[in-house]
């Protein structure tokens, strides 16, 4: 037995779920709302009472029209906001779970919630959701996602900041990001061919993920670090934790050869969170 046990974590990890049977049941729900922080509240309330959807998804009004523009999904063009719950298990469980879902979303105002009463009309609404960013891309010639996260309570306060940030430095900011997870995606539109207006977009998006890490959040969810958010890594860590983690990094690194001037800051300061220059063509990084 004991030559067993690593033989058949060799074999299930990494399957890729080739070994999971598929589901009994999927139910898919979409809940519609009036104000974004509505929307919000009801993922926290979600997460409060112990349901946990296989997907929570958010899409604000921006990204909304864009989609719609785009994919014809069915989403509501006079929404504030959308969440998109999908639902999985045992027939009985998840019909339960559904119901629960519903309750919670009208507890917080919710105007609608639709079940996808179709696999096409299923299909239809992740469709949309799948081709969020494709869809603002046709918007403008750029856009900048971020990958910051935040505690599902303080979804409705990250959200008010974030909007609030864009408008200060005179900037369009879509919202669709896994809602269940507190992970935010904020999508800035831009022409990178403007110099100036590409220095707004960095200086905007570091203030996004600095007011992140205010709400008890973090500057990646599930992107990373890497060069581009380095630098605001003081933000989260003291520069002994910095050492700390250089020195790590130093025993199977010595000369620098992997992957150099990325994850830890140039600086420590984390009062000087730097604009990245434009590079060379005038696309960003």
């Amino acid at each position: 037995m004991e030559g067993t046990l690593p033989t058949l974590n060799g074999l299930l990890e990494g399957a890729e779920g080739l070994f999971s049977r598929l589901p009994e049941a999927v139910k898919t729900l979409l809940a519609v709302f009036e104000t974004v922080d509505d929307a919000c509240e009801t993922v926290a309330d979600l997460t409060a009472r112990g349901i946990t959807p296989a997907a929570c998804e958010m899409l604000d009004q921006f990204c909304l029209t864009a989609v719609e523009a785009a994919s014809h999904a069915g989403f509501p063009l006079d929404a504030a906001a959308v969440v998109l719950i999908e639902l999985e298990g045992l027939q009985e469980a998840v019909e339960a779970q559904a119901e629960q879902v519903e309750e919670v979303c009208r507890a917080h105002r919710a105007r609608e919630v639709r079940r996808a009463r179709t696999e096409a009309e299923r299909q239809s609404l992740w469709a949309g959701r799948k081709n969020a960013f494709g869809a603002m891309g046709r918007l403008a010639p750029n856009y900048y996602t971020q990958d910051g996260v935040v505690p599902r309570t303080k979804l409705p306060e990250t959200l008010r900041g974030v909007l609030a940030i864009a408008q200060r430095y005179r900037l369009q900011v879509g919202n669709v990001f896994h809602a269940g997870d507190g992970n935010l995606h904020p999508a800035i539109l831009f022409d990178a061919r403007d110099r100036e207006q590409f220095a707004r977009v960095v200086a905007a998006s570091n203030e996004m993920m600095k007011f992140c890490v205010e709400m008890g959040g973090s500057i990646t969810g599930e992107h990373g670090v890497g060069m581009e958010k380095r630098d605001l890594m003081p933000l989260l860590f003291s520069d002994d934790d910095l050492d700390a983690m250089t020195k790590v990094k130093q025993v199977f690194n010595p000369d620098g050869r992997l992957n150099p001037a990325k994850l830890f800051p140039l600086t420590k300061s984390c009062g000087e969170l730097r604009v990245r220059p434009l590079p060379q063509g005038g696309s960003p990084q």
